[in-house]
């Protein structure tokens, strides 16, 4: 890997927090409804017709005391990001300022009250109960942009950032929290998506983002920039490759046990290891799937707007939720938990664009025992 030089590093740093414009309140505007199908309670964060999205949903969108849930809005004309306290259900704006990328935002799994941002190439952290601010550091030029969203690694000591150096070249790279170094990764060939750093080993997760089929979709690389490979095993390729051409997407490590979940395309759900062994766990044409900090359960959706819960040791699914989109609000649910598992988190368009909740303690009978 490269290291930026000292000087850069000095220049990049902050010296010290920053008094940032967020922290208005709006209230309590949350309301909830009975799914007509299966009768389950669905929480909608904001008021009918305020705009509401998630964060993407490779990592728990909640902060890692589980207090508050994460996410972006644009109820004021311009992406920001916002807080919703699961306990009383206010929402308050974090950040105000001009140049957030508030779909960048990302909680730091060791830290209650950090989350991640990026601003331009700035990294910022930011105290989501004082509102401060502060540089951990800067993505080096030269770039195109290309500077998506941040992950970071499951001690909280770094965090995966990407650009794009030039028409053909892409990287990952790495910020060092204590530092605010700046470290090359890989370089490639091929417009790079879906970056996560493992929670449990020294891997980053990468794809050759095509939009659709891709050659080979799925990617390994070490944090040090060794033993970049392709993630599959050719020991059954039928476990991993459609037809032709290889498309398992929807990719989310597992926060408990370093596995990841993936959709393959119209085949199923799939529990994959860092080796590239991978199991079906439930056949069907889903769409996107998280797991469960300890990986037992699943959240899973499909293209008609109906979100499940599968055992993972069984692929048995319960029906949850019904109608989150349609043909004008064709939204993506980017589901997953929170970080204990006893809620599922979605974006949902069943009356407008925004953030909704099932908590999983009321399913009868002890199908769903979210604490073992």
């Amino acid at each position: 890997m490269r290291i930026i030089g000292l000087a850069v590093l000095l220049a990049t740093v902050g010296g010290g927090a920053e008094k940032a414009p967020g922290g208005k309140s709006w209230g309590v505007e949350r309301r909830s409804y009975n799914d007509p199908v299966t009768g389950l309670r669905v929480v909608e964060i904001t008021a009918e017709g305020v705009h509401a999205d998630n964060l993407y949903y490779h990592f728990s969108n909640f902060t890692a005391d589980n207090r508050y849930l994460l996410f972006q809005s644009k109820r004021t004309g311009t992406a920001h990001i916002y807080r919703y306290a699961v306990a009383s259900g206010e929402i308050v704006q974090l950040t105000d300022e001009a140049g957030v990328a508030a779909a960048s935002a990302c909680p730091d799994p060791t830290e209650a009250k950090r989350v991640y941002f990026m601003r331009g190439a700035e990294l910022r952290a930011l105290d989501v109960e004082t509102f401060e601010q502060r540089m951990v550091g800067v993505i080096p030029g030269p770039s195109l942009g290309g500077h998506g969203q941040p992950s970071v690694s499951g001690d909280g000591k770094w965090i995966t950032v990407t650009k794009k150096p030039d028409e053909r070249t892409w990287e990952i790279g790495v910020i060092e929290v204590a530092t605010g170094a700046y470290r090359t990764v890989i370089r490639q060939g091929f417009q790079i998506g879906h970056v996560q750093h493992s929670p449990k080993s020294d891997a980053i997760f990468y794809v050759w983002e095509t939009g659709g089929y891709a050659p080979q979709r799925s990617w390994l690389v070490q944090r040090d920039g060794t033993g970049n490979r392709p993630m599959y095993t050719p020991v059954d390729p039928k476990t991993w490759l459609t037809p032709q051409k290889e498309w398992l997407t929807h990719e989310a490590w597992v926060a408990g046990t370093g596995d990841m979940t993936m959709v393959n395309d119209k085949v199923g759900v799939m529990v994959v290891k860092e080796d590239g062994s991978a199991r079906l766990v439930r056949e069907g044409r889903y769409w996107h799937v998280a797991a469960r900090p300890d990986g037992k359960w699943l959240a899973i959706d499909d293209n008609e707007g109906r979100i499940w819960l599968a055992e993972t040791a069984t692929g048995n699914v319960r029906l949850l939720a019904t109608g989150y989109r349609d043909k004008v609000r064709a939204v993506h649910a980017h589901l997953s938990f929170d970080r204990k598992g006893r809620y599922i988190q979605f974006h949902t368009g069943r009356t407008g664009e925004t953030v909704a909740l099932i908590d999983l303690e009321q399913l009868p009978g002890g199908v769903y025992e979210w604490g073992r």
